[in-house]
C-alpha cells in the first residue's frame, strides 16, 4: 500500500486580484475590471497573468475556479 500524496500547498491570492476574479466571475471584461479597480486594462491583465502563473491556472475562468475551491472566493458575495 502506498502512502497518500502530501497535500499541495494552497497558493495565497493578494485581495485586489481576488476583487478582480469577482468582478470577472460577474460578467465585468478585463477592461471593465481595471477600470472599476482604478487600473487600467492592460495594467489588470499583466496582473491576472502573474496571479495565474502564481496559482497554476490556464485561463482566468480557472483561476476562479481554483480561488472558488480553496475558500479564497465566495462568489455569493455582492460586486462593489
Amino acid at each position: 500500500m502506498t502512502a497518500p500524496a502530501p497535500a499541495r500547498a494552497v497558493a495565497q491570492i493578494s485581495p485586489t486580484d481576488l476583487r478582480a476574479l469577482r468582478l470577472l466571475a460577474a460578467g465585468y471584461t478585463v477592461r471593465q475590471t481595471g477600470t472599476r479597480l482604478g487600473l487600467t486594462g492592460s495594467a489588470i491583465a499583466m496582473r491576472l497573468l502573474r496571479m495565474r502563473e502564481h496559482i497554476g491556472a490556464t485561463t482566468n475562468a480557472h483561476a476562479i475556479t481554483i480561488a472558488v475551491r480553496t475558500g479564497q472566493l465566495d462568489l455569493t458575495e455582492t460586486t462593489r
